[in-house]
């Protein structure tokens, strides 16, 4: 969710694709790759960058992404495929292709796409155009993305179906990380972290405040309900007795095995999927801050629950030895790719490039070229 920022760039590097002479890989935003035609950026340019899971508007400038129409024939013994055209019209291209995905291109990751600033201002050329600044409306843009509710087939379907309002007094903190990649300056030398695996299904947040549980997931609280998919991990955790252990700590979860293609360790109970939980951080609601990394670990353990599977301890070694532990398959028993990894430091602090905690995310390119 955070990795989407459509807004115009500093074209950071470039460099010649090493397999294909007509193509550059630029790099952005710090360090996200996108492949262009050759020598059309340099160093210093400016441009538009449209990151992964943009929608884009159904306009001539976007045409190239309409599938064409292919016909089979044969020719001197052999079945040859021809282009007869694009598919649908413009003004008539279906959403679906109009979904900007990473790609491998001569077996090189590209992350989103650029757009000359001529295209983006055209109609207003006078205007002010700096590094940062949004182009989400001068292009049409919107954001594609699975409503996190949806993940789970159980779920009610309408927004905010089984919500209830927020505690008098307190609130559960809104959790989101950002991307790695534009943030990778961050990481100081010789700073213990950890990478714990990122685990592709639904955020949930659970605190006892000494009278009762408060269930949660991403954007709603939730009335107590044992069809509701949270209240019910909340019941067969037992989280309203072992939470009261702990009152007005906020312990944040990934309920997962739901989600298509991303059943991990979950297995089918009386024909239904049975969903799983493992927890990734704890909120101090009284003292305003998130636990450090050990002390968290300590209580989850000593309420009797898991934690997110830990990849790594140490310090950044940089990228080339850091970035493939987002890659392979998942530690959580599952027979499929794992999302990526959630690095944060071992003892908490601010990051004022961020304006938050230092802790990032980086989803693999794995599971962005499969999406």
């Amino acid at each position: 969710m955070s990795d989407w920022h459509p807004q115009i760039v500093i074209i950071e590097k470039v460099e010649k694709h090493p397999d294909a002479d007509a193509l550059d890989i630029c790099t952005v935003l710090g360090d996200y790759p996108v492949i262009t035609k050759r020598d059309e950026y340099k160093i210093g340019d400016l441009a538009g960058y449209i990151p992964i899971d943009s929608i884009v508007p159904d306009t001539s400038l976007f045409y190239f992404l309409c599938p064409v129409n292919r016909e089979q024939y044969e020719e001197d013994g052999e079945v040859k495929s021809r282009i007869l055209g694009p598919k649908y019209e413009v003004g008539a291209v279906p959403e679906k292709y109009r979904r900007i995905k990473a790609k491998k291109i001569r077996g090189r990751y590209s992350q989103g796409m650029l757009v000359q600033r001529h295209e983006i201002f055209y109609a207003d050329p006078y205007l002010k155009v700096e590094p940062g600044l949004s182009i989400v409306d001068h292009l049409g843009l919107k954001k594609w993305e699975e409503e996190e509710e949806d993940n789970i087939p159980n779920a009610k379907k309408s927004k905010g179906a089984n919500a209830e309002k927020a505690p008098q007094g307190w609130a559960i903190p809104y959790y989101d990380i950002e991307g790695l990649r534009k943030y990778i300056a961050c990481l100081g030398e010789n700073e213990e972290i950890v990478l714990s695996e990122k685990v592709h299904g639904s955020n949930a947040a659970f605190c006892h405040d000494g009278e009762r549980l408060w269930v949660k997931s991403r954007n709603f609280y939730k009335k107590m309900d044992e069809d509701d998919p949270w209240w019910d991990i909340a019941i067969r955790y037992n989280l309203t007795e072992k939470l009261a252990k702990h009152p007005f700590h906020v312990f944040f979860g990934e309920l997962y095995g739901q989600v298509k293609g991303f059943r991990y360790d979950c297995e089918i109970v009386n024909g239904k999927m049975q969903s799983k939980i493992r927890f990734f951080d704890i909120w101090d609601v009284k003292n305003m801050r998130y636990l450090d990394y050990d002390p968290f670990v300590a209580m989850v353990k000593d309420v009797g629950l898991e934690t997110m599977p830990e990849l790594y301890r140490g310090v950044w070694l940089g990228k080339d030895a850091m970035y493939p532990y987002a890659e392979g398959m998942t530690t959580l028993g599952g027979k499929h790719i794992r999302e990526g990894f959630v690095l944060r430091t071992v003892k908490e602090r601010y990051e004022p490039r961020l304006d938050s905690r230092m802790q990032v995310k980086l989803v693999g390119e794995a599971y962005n070229l499969q999406k």
